[in-house]
């Protein structure tokens, strides 16, 4: 991120035939209208093409998320303030949610809090759903109570950048 260049290194796989190692290397890319990629292009969900091959991004390290997380204006999908205050407006509609239709055990994973943002018609992609949810599951156990998600919905924006796990 720091010089816009990018190198792919392809995973070996074992007894696949696939050898892996480097696919790209290190370079400037440009995409197919010719611009560069830059670091806003990098998110979560987002389908990048290089030398004809289409990519889409799956994940981040954990230093990754914490640089977007912090520069909300290089990563607009890690704008947790935008995100926040899109939630707080559903505050209603979350409570509805899981007095009507919510059939769980009470606790929520990533995939029932999109199908939770689905229903009431939040729209976020792949990166602002995971900026949400490292602020709801601080602790990155994987599932949390619903109510903690109606308590940051319902919270007042914080603005401080994401503290460092020490």
């Amino acid at each position: 991120m720091e010089d816009d260049t990018i190198s792919i290194m392809e995973p070996p796989v074992r007894n696949s035939g696939l050898m892996g190692g480097k696919f790209l290397r290190r370079q400037v890319q440009k995409k197919p209208d010719g611009s560069r990629y830059g670091p806003s292009d990098m998110y979560v969900g987002n389908e990048v093409e290089f030398v004809c091959h289409k990519f889409v991004l799956q994940n981040a390290d954990e230093y990754s998320y914490r640089i977007m997380e912090n520069d909300d204006r290089t990563f607009p999908f890690s704008n947790f303030s935008r995100l926040h205050s899109q939630l707080m407006e559903k505050l209603e509609d979350i409570k509805h949610y899981f007095v009507a239709s919510y059939t769980g055990d009470g606790m929520l994973d990533i995939d029932e809090f999109e199908c939770c943002c689905k229903m009431i018609n939040l729209r976020f992609n792949k990166q602002e759903l995971i900026t949400l949810w490292r602020k709801i599951d601080r602790k990155g156990k994987g599932r949390v109570t619903f109510t903690k998600l109606i308590k940051l919905a319902s919270d007042v924006p914080i603005h401080a950048p994401f503290a460092c796990a020490r």
